[in-house]
C-alpha cells in the first residue's frame, strides 16, 4: 500500500561522523548512542530493558534456509512526546557474492509461511547495517537539483541493501525510478496520487517521487537548508522496497486482503512503521558521508510527528500515530539493526 504522505551550485555533502545524538523535542531527551560498532547499537537485553509482547500468487515452497532464525527480543521505539498539543531505475539484478543458484526469492511462499516471513524473515539475522560512504549534490527546491540528489542516494541504497540481501542468501533486483516533474499514471494509478506526493508501487517495483511535489508534501521545507527531510523520505519509500523484495509486502497483505477494514489497517500500520524504520537504519549508516546532524535530525523526526494519523487530519489509521511515526524512524536511526524494526512482534501499543 503507498504511503498517504511523502507521503543553483550543487555542493557536496561530506562532513565528519556524529557521535551521540542528543534528540530533545519538548522536554523529552532520547539519549542515542551512535559512535558505531556492535556496542554502541546493541539493544537492551531481557534483563536491563523492556520487552514487546506481543496478493494472490502461486504456492511455490521457500527454502527453509538456517537463517530464518528468531530474532532477539524487540526493544519498543522509545516514546516521544512533542508538537503542540501533542501527545504521546531500471530493473537489474545486482550482483553478489553467492551463487545465483544458491539464492532464496523471499517474495514466494505458500499461505502458511506468511506469518515466518513477516516475524522470522531471513533479512533480521544479517546484523548492524554498517557505515555507508555515499557522496551526494546538495539538493535544492530546483528539480533538476532534486533530481541528482535523489539518484546519487538511490545509488547508495542500492549498495547497502544489496549487501543485506547477500548476507541473507535472498534474490534482490534494484527498485525502478521515477522521479518526475509531470505527472503521469502508472500500474498502481495516478501520481502524484491525491494524498502523496511519494509512493512505492510493488506491481513494477517503482518508486514514484514529485521533483518539487515533494516539497509542499513535507511542509515545505528547503531541501537546500535540511537535505535530512528528503533523505529519509527517499529511505522510507526505498524500505517498501525491501519490504517487497523480502516478502513482507506480499505475507502481509495475503493475510489480511479477505479480513475486515480495521485488521488490514493494523497490517497496514505495522507495515508503514517498519519502514520508518528501515529508513532510520539506513540514515545511519551514512550520517558521516551525507551529514546528518543531530539538528537536521531533530528537525526530520518532528516532521513526522505531523504526519501521523492522529496529526495529519486525513481521519485514516493506516501509518500510525505521530508519536509513534516519528519513534520508529528514530528506533531504526538509534539502533541501526534490521531485527529491530521487527513490527510484526512488537505491541499493538507501539504500533497503534
Amino acid at each position: 500500500m503507498p504511503p498517504r504522505r511523502r507521503d543553483s551550485s550543487a555542493g557536496l555533502l561530506a562532513f565528519g561522523a556524529l557521535g551521540v545524538l542528543a534528540l530533545t523535542l519538548t522536554g523529552v531527551v532520547l539519549a542515542a548512542g551512535l559512535a558505531g560498532g556492535e556496542s554502541a547499537v546493541a539493544p537492551a537485553g531481557p534483563a536491563n530493558g523492556p520487552k514487546a509482547t506481543g496478493g494472490t500468487a502461486s504456492a511455490v515452497p521457500v527454502s527453509t534456509d538456517p537463517a530464518e532464525v528468531s530474532p532477539p527480543p524487540l526493544r519498543p521505539p522509545a516514546r516521544l512526546r512533542f508538537g503542540e498539543g501533542g501527545r504521546s531505475g531500471g530493473v537489474s539484478v545486482r550482483p553478489v557474492a553467492a551463487e545465483r543458484s544458491l539464492l532464496v526469492d523471499l517474495r514466494y511462499m505458500r499461505r502458511s509461511e506468511t506469518r515466518a516471513r513477516l516475524q522470522r524473515n531471513p533479512l533480521y539475522a544479517t546484523g548492524v547495517m554498517r557505515p555507508t560512504s555515499c557522496r551526494a549534490p546538495r539538493p535544492s527546491a530546483r528539480a533538476a537539483h532534486m533530481n541528482a540528489f535523489l539518484h546519487a542516494v538511490t545509488d547508495c541504497l542500492d549498495r547497502a541493501w544489496a549487501t543485506k540481501f547477500d548476507q541473507a542468501r535472498a534474490v534482490f533486483l534494484t527498485p525502478r525510478r521515477v522521479y518526475y516533474s509531470r505527472g503521469g499514471r502508472g500500474p498502481c494509478g495516478t501520481y502524484p496520487a491525491e494524498t502523496a506526493a511519494a509512493y512505492y508501487c510493488p506491481s513494477n517495483r517503482g518508486m514514484y517521487i514529485g521533483l518539487t511535489h515533494v516539497i509542499g508534501a513535507s511542509g515545505q521545507v528547503n531541501p537546500a537548508a535540511n537535505h535530512v527531510v528528503y533523505l529519509a523520505l527517499l529511505a522510507h519509500e526505498y524500505g517498501h522496497h525491501v519490504q517487497s523484495m523480502a516478502g513482507i509486502g506480499g505475507a502481509w497483505w495475503w493475510e489480511v486482503s479477505d479480513k475486515s477494514r480495521a485488521a488490514r489497517d493494523a497490517h497496514s500500520r505495522r507495515n508503514e512503521l517498519q519502514a520508518q524504520c528501515l529508513a532510520g537504519v539506513f540514515t545511519r549508516s551514512v550520517r558521516g558521508s551525507l551529514a546528518v546532524t543531530s539538528g537536521l535530525w531533530r528537525q526530520t523526526v518532528q516532521g513526522d510527528y505531523r504526519r501521523g494519523d492522529d496529526q495529519n487530519g486525513y481521519g485514516l489509521r493506516d501509518h500510525g500515530s505521530g508519536a509513534n511515526y516519528a519513534a520508529w524512524l528514530h528506533h531504526g536511526y538509534r539502533y541501526g539493526r534490521i531485527a529491530y524494526c521487527n513490527t510484526w512482534v512488537a505491541a499493538a501499543s507501539d504500533v497503534s
